[in-house]
């Protein structure tokens, strides 16, 4: 199974953060010199949401999950590359997480646990986030591990 990240996920982050911009900017135009306003709304609502929704974009399209039936990868490429993959009879717990903009949605984040690692807060050293149907995933993942399970007592 091949997934990618859903836009969704990165796109309500930027809208929430140029919401509080906006409000922000709206408290503080009384302060503002008159010179400063018109260029400062102008970068704020025009240039730095083409911005951040373009980076958005390709830090979205960046995102490659494959599960198999015997490993789980991640790979993001965006300014750099990174690479983390798990075996699956490694996997002892998979977490799913979603935020209520991430139910209404339907995607969310999925975190293979394995034993002996301890993350502060429940982060994941391999995390696959903004997934679509991430319930969908996580019964696909416990499904394949348990063909695993009976692969190994069968052979």
């Amino acid at each position: 199974m091949v997934l990618g990240r859903v836009y969704a996920s990165f796109a309500v982050i930027v809208t929430v953060g140029l919401i509080i911009l906006a409000i922000i900017l709206l408290i503080a135009h009384p302060f503002l010199s008159t010179s400063l306003v018109y260029p400062l709304y102008f970068f704020c609502f025009v240039i730095l949401p083409i911005a951040l929704y373009g980076l958005g974009y390709f830090y979205v399209k960046g995102h490659l999950y494959i599960i198999t039936n015997y490993r789980i990868i991640m790979f993001r490429k965006f300014l750099g590359i990174l690479i983390r993959s798990v075996a699956c009879d490694k996997i002892t717990d998979i977490i799913v997480s979603q935020g209520p903009f991430a139910r209404l949605f339907n995607y969310g984040g999925i975190a293979p646990m394995t034993a002996g690692i301890t993350m502060p807060f429940g982060m994941a050293i391999l995390s696959l986030s903004g997934v679509r149907n991430p319930y969908e995933v996580r019964d696909s993942i416990t499904k394949s591990l348990r063909l695993q399970e009976l692969e190994k007592k069968d052979g």
